[in-house]
């Protein structure tokens, strides 16, 4: 397990791999390459990642490492349930356009369930990390603060990415009263807020990975919540091809989760069984 110590020492391997990805984006920005589906992949990813996988074989030699930019696919297979999942530039998009959200993420996974995150906005220069066992932890201006839980809004603030927030009818939401103003974020960081407790809830529909996803996993569930699945149960790892469905999380109960897919029509089974 992940102690104080430990995690600070994963803070300044995150801290290094995201300064360089921003000195990279003002010196080399358009140094831009196209994976095999289309997406965007930079100098900085690749960078970046190299200084993560270097500082975790170093911290951690007998842990493997699945990391999105491996060229190796075997390191990607669904057999090995002990393990850091990192995406080194989550949100290589909103990098290239200039903007904030983009983050570093780094999570460990212990028989395929999230036991510690970090995730490290480098543009924001904020940096959250924590575990069941650790709570909840921010990094600003050099001092660690333990994270507290907040009193859920009512209605509650959603989180969205930009694309899912074209994708759902989030003006209805708000004008029924389902949701407050929607906020949209880019990259595993909306996971880090909702864990700080500036959102309620998170809705993601669109595809996204399991190195996108672990790292916030266990931040949100440092707080007591989880990333819920339209079955209803907890977002699964160690999947074939490491792709992730969609999921509703939030840190506070489970009810205030249903109450906002009902009130949103959205048509996940475990709610549906419920009616």
């Amino acid at each position: 397990m992940i102690n104080l110590q430990t995690a600070h020492a994963l803070c300044a391997i995150a801290r290094e791999a995201g300064h360089r990805a921003l000195h990279l984006r003002e010196q080399d920005r358009l140094n831009l390459q196209r994976k095999d589906d289309g997406s965007p992949v930079t100098r900085a990813d690749k960078e970046s990642q190299e200084i993560i996988l270097d500082g975790l074989r170093a911290l951690t030699p007998d842990v493997p490492v699945i990391a999105e930019e491996q060229d190796d696919a075997t390191t990607r297979e669904a057999g090995l349930s002990t393990c850091w999942l990192v995406d080194p530039l989550d949100g290589t998009r909103d990098f290239i356009k200039g903007r904030n959200d983009f983050s570093v993420n780094i999570g460990l996974l212990v028989d395929n369930i999230p036991v510690f995150g970090l995730i490290f906005a480098p543009a924001r220069d904020d940096m959250v990390f924590g575990s069941i066992a650790l709570g909840l932890h921010r990094l600003s201006q050099g001092e660690t603060i333990p994270v507290q839980p907040t009193v859920p809004h009512t209605p509650p603030r959603l989180l969205l990415s930009l694309r899912d927030a074209a994708a759902h009818p989030t003006d209805t939401w708000q004008k029924d009263g389902v949701i407050a103003e929607p906020l949209i974020h880019a990259s595993a960081y909306k996971l880090a807020l909702l864990a700080c407790g500036e959102a309620d809830l998170l809705l993601r529909t669109s595809i996204t990975y399991e190195w996108d996803t672990a790292a916030g996993d266990a931040l949100v569930r440092a707080m007591g919540g989880q990333l819920m699945t339209p079955d209803g149960t907890p977002l699964a790892y160690g999947k074939e091809g490491r792709a992730n469905g969609a999921y509703l999380a939030f840190t506070g109960q489970q009810e205030a989760a249903h109450t906002f897919l009902q009130a949103s029509g959205l048509s996940w089974p475990s709610i549906n069984q419920k009616t």
